[in-house]
């Protein structure tokens, strides 16, 4: 049998020194020292160890002092625990194992106020642990370092300011086994002096095993991040919930730089993690659809849709507006959600995806993994005037209509004219009443159009000319017969999408963050749309007027809809009047004027009413627009006392029972599937919680509660020992909360290196008047001493002084 040493070289230069930039906390404690320790979290800095031979509570404990004791030589000061003689070690004294007995002077440690950690280790032949020193984690020398003022070039690097927080204390324990066929061990040396202050039960809380982050630490930092709020800001969050700082462990800087740790973690892994995570959704989900393309194994585009998505998109796909939003994650891919309107008239998402660049193949590329995963065309897409989405539109939704958003066409006006001209005239009112009219026809727009051009001299600008060449894609008047072109004219649905999904993400996101805060972002959406779905469902309408139809649409329409639906049958009711009947090939025309709460606007329509087929149409084509019967449709029908609206003009889509109830039974995707461990774990948190909520009130109660969590957290601890497994694993608590399987080994695909957006990166761009205006309108104005006035120019350039001074020679 031979004795093989072996020293653990633990790094002591330094230990407690904390750098946000470049130091993770939990490497300087030896995890194979802690592997039994409890989970030391910021609800419970003391341990509340309970030896053999005591039963001790935490709140019967007292702040053990220490004694100071002057050196062998008389030179120095040592200090000495007072520590009740339960806890105090024993030479010679017997352990059943080495677990055993390190975790017996891990409580006296506790105990005394210092902090201990493993050491030197000797091993017989088989590698079985002979011999293991604890000591004291001030043990270690100060490292010499010399500096020269005098030398001109130095150590060639600036040395930052630093501190040691070891004192070269020599206490420490020993043990030994007794045999190497057996377990148990012994104390054959033990030092108790220290050459330094211990620590009082007050300051234990700064100490580095107090800031050891617990599991629910990290799962609060990771689920924080989930909704774009970061370590700092998590660790305020978790102080206020704890209440105060004294109440929790870790520091600030400990939550930084687990949330470091991770990233490091995935490292530039990170767009292999993110495709193999959609791949796992697309094998274990019903019906979800991933899409990916890689250029040369960097990651080139993205699209994804869950079952929901598809449900939506059925039911409420006829009109879609998509637009690109900037800055939601590291890369700079660019983000382009899909925007459909719900049964509630609220954006919904029905697809996403992110792209490496604006091209044109980019583009085409979307559109055909949005067609496959959905596979019929919408009736209208909406999007802005970017010319690479136009053809892709035109390529892949060749049955399409497309519109451009009028908002975007309408706020460049100003830069297309002068400022004069808008102000002097009234151009703009009657160039805006014209292209926003709904009710006047493409013959009519264009005969008034050309009229205004010669009104005001725009026949020959540019700007104009391609606006009346485009007409078709923008103008009311042309989607007249589409139906529900009313319910998107601009891309307003898609930028309010955009901002609330720039809220749960950052430009500094990976790729599996951004990931995590969609998914975030997708369950509070639909939340919300499953609030709406209930409050429907329980809604008691108030009948303000005695009419069937007006109950008639309280039991078909979703709350809504049935607001806007009452808001026509009560016009019907106050400013509708019929002004003459008529038969024309067994259709019923009726003439209605419509009048203003003033009596002053008059409007004339025509409804046309079959009576046997219950078929009805109107001249200002709101049904077409909005999907909703109008005003004048209701007056008649209330003229001829139909009490129920026709069911073919009931659209399916403003129904209450638009969505199935089991869609909002099934799992959400944006939830990983979980295994029974994670499962488990959150239960027991839950129930935990929920038990305090309940015995807050009973004394009696809590007492028993906290009884029986003691019993299970030294249960948890000779677990601990016996099992010999370590208690932070970090990677592979990280990978659980990031819903992955693993971390790969081969990287396939890379995450791109850098993407330019267009009009990024270049001062070449033509810049608009309006860009001018404003940029001139930022500019800070000071008092010219020439007119004393507060404008951009100074006495030398001053027009009016050299006007002045001109005239006066």
């Amino acid at each position: 049998m031979s004795d093989c040493f072996d020293y653990s070289s633990d790094d002591t230069e330094d230990d407690d020194q904390y750098d946000e930039e470049d130091v993770n906390c939990n490497e300087y404690d030896d995890d194979d020292f802690y592997k039994s320790d409890d989970q030391f979290d910021g609800r419970n800095q003391i341990s509340d160890y309970a030896g053999e031979g005591t039963n001790r509570t935490d709140s019967e404990e007292e702040s053990f002092n220490s004694n100071v004791v002057d050196s062998p030589g008389g030179k120095t000061k040592l200090w000495k625990p007072i520590v009740p003689k339960d806890f105090m070690p024993d030479v010679d004294a017997i352990y059943q194992s080495l677990e055993e007995a390190v975790e017996m002077y891990k409580l006296y440690a506790d105990k005394a106020g210092f902090g201990v950690r493993l050491n030197t280790v000797t091993r017989f032949g088989d590698k079985t642990i002979k011999k293991r020193y604890v000591v004291c984690n001030k043990m270690g020398k100060i490292p010499n370092r010399s500096t020269d003022t005098l030398d001109p070039e130095g150590s060639g690097r600036n040395k930052r300011n630093s501190n040691f927080k070891i004192t070269d204390c020599k206490a420490l324990i020993k043990f030994e086994r007794l045999h190497m066929q057996t377990n148990a061990c012994k104390i054959y040396e033990f030092e108790e002096n220290h050459n330094h202050p211990l620590e009082t039960k007050e300051e234990r809380r700064y100490s580095k095993r107090a800031r050891r982050l617990s599991y629910k630490d990290k799962e609060f930092i990771v689920r924080s991040s989930t909704s774009n709020i970061g370590a700092t800001k998590a660790h305020k969050l978790q102080a206020s919930l704890q209440g105060g700082y004294e109440n929790i462990g870790p520091e600030s800087i400990d939550y930084k730089n687990f949330r470091r740790k991770v990233g490091n973690i995935i490292g530039d892994k990170d767009a292999q993690l993110v495709v193999d995570k959609m791949n796992m959704r697309k094998d274990e989900f019903h019906n979800y659809t991933f899409e990916y393309k890689c250029v040369d194994s960097v990651l080139n585009a993205m699209f994804w849709a869950d079952e929901t998505d598809k449900l939506y998109y059925k039911e409420f796909g006829d009109v879609i507006s998509f637009d690109a939003t900037f800055r939601t994650n590291k890369y700079g891919m660019i983000f382009v959600p899909f925007t459909a309107i719900d049964n509630h008239k609220r954006s919904i998402n029905i697809g996403a995806g992110l792209l490496s660049n604006e091209s044109i193949e980019s583009y085409r590329w979307l559109l055909e993994a949005f067609l496959k995963a959905h596979v019929k065309h919408p009736q209208l897409v909406l999007t802005d005037q970017d010319p690479a989405i136009l053809q892709a539109v035109e390529a892949i939704f060749p049955n399409s209509n497309h519109r451009l958003c009028m908002w975007h066409i309408m706020k460049k006006l100003q830069a297309k004219v002068s400022a004069d001209f808008l102000k002097n005239t009234d151009f703009r009112k009657r160039f805006t009443k014209l292209v926003w009219n709904v009710y006047i026809e493409p013959e009519v727009f264009e005969s008034r159009w050309k009229l205004l051009m010669r009104k005001f001299k725009l026949q020959d600008k540019r700007w104009f000319k391609d606006m009346y060449r485009d007409r078709k894609l923008w103008i009311p008047a042309y989607f007249k017969d589409m139906p529900l072109h009313g319910l998107m004219k601009t891309t307003s649905r898609s930028e309010s999408v955009n901002s609330f999904f720039n809220k749960y993400s950052n430009c500094g996101n990976l790729l599996i963050y951004f990931m995590m805060n969609y998914d975030t972002t997708i369950g509070k959406q639909r939340n919300a749309q499953q609030k709406l779905e209930h409050d429907t469902k329980n809604a008691k309408h108030e009948m303000t007027l005695p009419s069937g139809l007006l109950e008639h649409a309280a039991a078909v329409y979703t709350k809504k809809i049935f607001y806007e639906v009452k808001k026509e049958i009560f016009k019907a009711a106050w400013y509708c009047s019929i002004d003459s009947v008529e038969k024309i090939d067994g259709w019923q025309v009726v003439m209605i004027t419509q009048t203003d709460k003033s009596k002053q606007l008059k409007i004339k329509c025509k409804v046309e009413l079959k009576l046997p087929e219950k078929e009805v149409k109107c001249s200002c084509n709101h049904f077409i627009r909005t999907g909703i019967l109008c005003r004048h449709i209701f007056a008649v029908l209330k003229n001829n006392h139909i009490e129920e609206i026709p069911e073919q003009y009931i659209l399916r889509r403003w129904s209450r029972d638009a969505i199935s109830s089991h869609l909002f039974a099934m799992k959400h995707v944006a939830m990983e599937i979980e295994d029974d461990t994670f499962k488990l774990l959150t239960e027991a948190y839950n129930n935990i919680e929920y038990c305090l909520d309940h015995f807050k009130r009973s004394k009696e109660k809590l007492l028993e509660f906290v009884e029986k969590t003691r019993t299970l957290k030294r249960a948890a601890i000779e677990f601990a020992s016996s099992n010999q497994t370590s208690s932070d694993n970090d990677e592979e608590e990280i990978i659980r909360m990031l819903g992955i399987r693993s971390i790969p080994d081969e990287i396939n695909i890379h995450p791109p290196a850098s993407i330019r957006t267009k009009g990024s990166g270049t001062k070449k761009r033509m810049v608009s008047a309006i860009e001018k205006a404003v940029a001139a309108a930022k500019k800070k104005t000071r008092m010219c001493t020439g007119c004393n006035q507060y404008v951009n120019r100074n006495w030398r350039t001053c027009k009016v002084r050299l006007a002045r001074e001109s005239k006066a020679a």
